[in-house]
């Protein structure tokens, strides 16, 4: 009997996965021409991203006059790799769901929005979003998303 005796693992998650590939490391200096070649194709085959024209204008965004869906709003909410918006914008949307229903779900406030994790923090603004979805409201939480400058978000890694 082994050291581990009756706690030794009956299954391993690795096992279930069955043959594994061969690993092969090359760390030759051919590699790294070759990796260097494909990193030099790549980056000269394609354009480089010119700047808008339109600026951030609300009207000029394209989801603007239709109706939005949950996914749209949260795909506003989410551009370049936002969290939540910070405290204070927060609270105004939250009073401007409040107006509507006093029901409507909490956001983050002082010391409890400085200890909760970003992801927790992106989760209740979709509870937000779904909430105003289920009232009709995801145009005004959508406006409200659009017209906040982006110094006003909380980004991934801040």
């Amino acid at each position: 009997m082994d050291e581990l005796g009756d706690r030794a693992p009956k299954n391993s998650a690795l096992a279930d996965l069955g043959p594994l590939p061969d690993v092969v490391i090359s760390d030759t200096e051919t590699t790294w021409n070759m990796f260097v070649e494909l990193q030099t194709r790549q980056s000269s085959g394609f354009v480089k991203t010119q700047p808008s024209s339109l600026g951030p204008l609300l009207e000029d965004h394209p989801l603007s006059g239709r109706g939005q869906t949950v996914d749209d709003v949260m795909l506003e909410a989410r551009r370049h790799n936002r969290v939540c918006p910070r405290e204070l914008p927060w609270q105004q949307l939250h009073a401007i769901l409040k107006d509507v229903s006093p029901d409507a779900p909490a956001s983050l406030v002082g010391a409890e929005y400085r200890r909760t994790s970003p992801l927790a923090k992106r989760l209740r603004v979709r509870e937000q979003v779904e909430w105003a979805a289920h009232r009709g409201l995801l145009g005004e939480v959508f406006a409200f998303l659009s017209a906040l400058p982006e110094t006003d978000w909380i980004h991934m890694g801040e």
